[in-house]
């Protein structure tokens, strides 16, 4: 069975995204690498059904990357997501592609929100990821699976034993741990973060108290551009 859509944000350290297809066992309709960095990075590891993006001006962050390669592709009918540091084992695939195939309703499949697969059904019920509330990333996976629990339907998680994530004796997000000046920022940028999903919900994960965002009459799909928010929290 072929993964329809896969869509690979990157921002940093083009070898781990090299690594991360070399390690695909399915075939790809349609494969989106969005170069958050602007890089001049090309891609020799597959054919010619993969795409490289590059932002005009700034990242569209991790969220915004996802709704980029949704939006892009709309005719799909299920959409897969993965960070550049993720290597597939076997069998990992194989279970995303058979669960999404045999999703009757809304559906959202994930490993840590570091890979995921989404159907257009849920996308129809709970909207795109925020990426004006949590960029360039983190709490979007949180606002995503809450919204979710608020429409009725939860987030699949995948238990995932021979999938893996990260190198270099780090366990995950090595976009911020291979680089000082990322990891200064992403410190700062992930209590901005926290701070606008405690005011989108009130409370922080586990803690909501909020039924809608913002507690206004809004659908859970509802985001709210802040192009000085955006501003306060580049990279």
């Amino acid at each position: 069975m072929t993964i329809p859509v896969l869509i690979a944000p990157v921002y940093n350290r083009h070898d781990l995204l090299d690594r991360m297809v070399r390690s695909i066992t399915h075939p790809v309709a349609r494969g989106l690498v969005i170069d958050n960095a602007m890089s001049d990075y090309q891609m020799t590891e597959v054919g010619p059904e993969w795409v490289v993006h590059r932002p005009a001006f700034t990242s569209y962050g991790y969220p915004g990357s996802i709704n980029l390669g949704i939006t892009q592709t709309p005719d799909a009918d299920w959409w897969m997501w993965v960070s550049n540091d993720v290597v597939f084992g076997d069998g990992d695939l194989d279970a995303f592609v058979d669960h999404m195939e045999r999703a009757t309703g809304p559906s959202l499949l994930t490993w840590h929100f570091a890979m995921g697969a989404i159907n257009k059904a849920m996308v129809q019920e709970v909207g795109l990821f925020d990426e004006w509330s949590f960029w360039p990333l983190y709490f979007d996976d949180n606002d995503y699976a809450y919204r979710c629990a608020m429409a009725g339907y939860p987030v699949d998680y995948y238990a995932g034993e021979n999938i893996w994530e990260g190198a270099d004796g780090h366990q995950n997000s090595l976009t911020i741990y291979s680089d000082p000046v990322l990891a200064l920022r992403n410190s700062e940028t992930w209590a901005t973060n926290k701070a606008a999903y405690v005011a989108k919900w009130g409370g922080p994960p586990g803690k909501e108290r909020l039924k809608t965002p913002w507690g206004k009459r809004l659908p859970l799909w509802a985001t709210r551009p802040d192009v000085v928010g955006r501003t306060d929290r580049l990279w």
